[in-house]
């Protein structure tokens, strides 16, 4: 008796996380992310993930590679500005599942600070040319966000923050200092309005005059 009583307890404790993982997945999915996400941070094997996907969605993944530019948020300060708002989102998160002395859950994570990230971004004023192009202004997919969540993770990338305007803003951490500007006060506007960053401005073409 003893036997079977164990043996039900263990099946049980290990379907109770497995369900869980399973309604996060489902989230994930929903908010657009590919099966190597979902299964990276849910813990479900390749094919698990697959047959969840079909099942949501009536038709198979897309394939090919994820999203990955380990330069992405240097490429551009409105990238630069949308990274910072996410991961310091996830920076925010993390702490405070440590504070509470609680298992960090990455798949909780990632939703939460994704699901957050969407919701301000949307609601812009005034949204630069990059962002008008984008549905809902949103640059960034959660396929590229849970890439650049593993970048901070794996020390890659930091937060600092603009002793001018003490905004949050992500860094490369290998780049040299001129390009780990803050995206709000170390850029200009060219004369199609688009944002650049202060280090690739032009400089003023003189002209050498014959005395």
């Amino acid at each position: 008796m003893a036997y079977f009583i164990a043996t039900y307890c263990f099946v049980l404790n290990n379907l109770l996380p497995f369900k869980h993982y399973l309604v996060l997945a489902d989230k994930l999915y929903s908010l657009g992310a590919r099966p190597p996400v979902v299964c990276a941070v849910c813990h479900l094997g390749k094919k698990t993930a697959i047959r969840l996907y079909k099942t949501i969605h009536q038709r198979s993944p897309r394939q090919g590679m994820l999203p990955y530019d380990p330069f992405w948020t240097v490429r551009s300060s409105v990238h630069n500005c949308h990274a910072s708002i996410f991961l310091g989102l996830i920076h925010d998160f993390s702490q405070q599942q440590q504070q509470q002395s609680q298992v960090p859950c990455n798949a909780e994570i990632l939703i939460t600070a994704y699901d957050l990230y969407c919701r301000i971004v949307t609601t812009n004023p005034n949204p630069g040319k990059r962002e008008a192009n984008a549905p809902h202004a949103i640059l960034l997919d959660i396929n590229r966000a849970w890439q650049l969540f593993g970048q901070l993770t794996a020390g890659v990338m930091s937060l600092m923050h603009c002793a001018q305007c003490q905004a949050r803003y992500v860094v490369v951490n290998n780049m040299p200092k001129p390009f780990q500007q803050c995206p709000i006060c170390a850029v200009w506007a060219d004369k199609s309005g688009r944002r650049r960053w202060m280090t690739v401005k032009p400089r003023k073409n003189t002209k050498n005059q014959d005395h």
